[in-house]
């Protein structure tokens, strides 16, 4: 994580963010159904399929109903309750490789709404929670094409332009983003895929094809984090997913995403999300 000033006056390129999917599901409560106050630890697009239901999101009231979407960004202290006889919706969280205090990446660069109405976008809803329960090995690479299409359909609805986007990230008016460094690029794409592994400076170096010192430089100015951050922050996504996905235990999750003290891992945890591995499970579940 990143402060906000660090992300306006670094070059933190538009490319190199990625939206990284934890879970789908569906839910149906009766007109009961009330959600205590909590602080969201990811990002979170719900469908609202049935009824309708008050969402108070940090202290502002929003009602919302059958076919809208509604937006709840990671960190938001969230409480809801059902305004009918049923309330149902289908629920994406998912984190972003951007983050900082006070503000939310898409929000504030790309004017992601709160609340709107359905304009073709439960399609996206649909196919995103069809491909997690298929069994094919290429779905979680449909997964992530179904939410970045999702999100792009939502944020294009606002017409903000690219070169508007780029110069408030930059925060130099007339100086246009360039493409991110192969070399940086190589090694990220690497860390994606690979967040488990043990990695040290001298092998990400080599990689890259680097000194060490142009190394750090570079990879800090192209992903607005050092590469321990980074490497960090893909393992927490790992291990949210697999909080959410899986009956795992907090131990096993911890040695699956290299840390073998799971009291570090879970204060790591914490850190991280604001919140336990246990207390991350919870959520997910009301």
């Amino acid at each position: 994580m990143v402060s906000k000033n660090e992300v306006t006056t670094e070059k933190t390129y538009i490319e190199g963010v990625r939206i990284n999917f934890l879970y789908i599901d569906k839910y149906s409560f009766g007109k009961a159904w009330y959600m205590p106050e909590t602080k969201i630890p990811y990002s979170m697009l719900r469908y609202i399929t049935v009824g309708k239901a008050i969402f108070i999101i940090d202290g502002k009231e929003v009602v919302v109903e059958k076919n809208q979407i509604i937006y709840l960004p990671r960190g938001c202290v969230l409480s809801c309750h059902a305004l009918g006889n049923t309330f149902s919706f289908t629920s994406i969280r998912f984190n972003m490789s951007v983050s900082y205090e006070g503000g939310d990446f898409l929000r504030d660069y790309y004017q992601m709404p709160e609340v709107l109405d359905d304009k073709g976008e439960k399609e996206y809803f649909d196919k995103i929670y069809q491909a997690i329960h298929s069994e094919g090995a290429e779905r979680i690479f449909l997964v992530r094409g179904y939410l970045e299409l999702l999100i792009g359909k939502i944020i294009g609805r606002e017409g903000k332009c690219e070169g508007q986007i780029e110069r408030e990230v930059t925060g130099e008016g007339d100086i246009k983003i360039e493409q991110m460094d192969q070399r940086i690029r190589h090694v990220v794409d690497f860390m994606v895929l690979h967040p488990t592994e043990n990695y040290t400076t001298a092998r990400l170096c080599d990689m890259a094809g680097l000194g060490e010192t142009r190394f750090r430089k570079l990879f800090k100015e192209q992903t607005g984090k050092s590469p321990g951050e980074y490497l960090r922050d893909m393992r927490m996504t790992v291990a949210g997913r697999r909080l959410l996905l899986s009956s795992e235990s907090i131990s096993d999750i911890a040695y699956s995403v290299g840390y073998e003290d799971v009291n570090f891992f879970i204060r790591v945890f914490k850190k991280h999300f604001g919140v336990t591995p246990n207390q991350y499970r919870k959520i997910s579940k009301e």
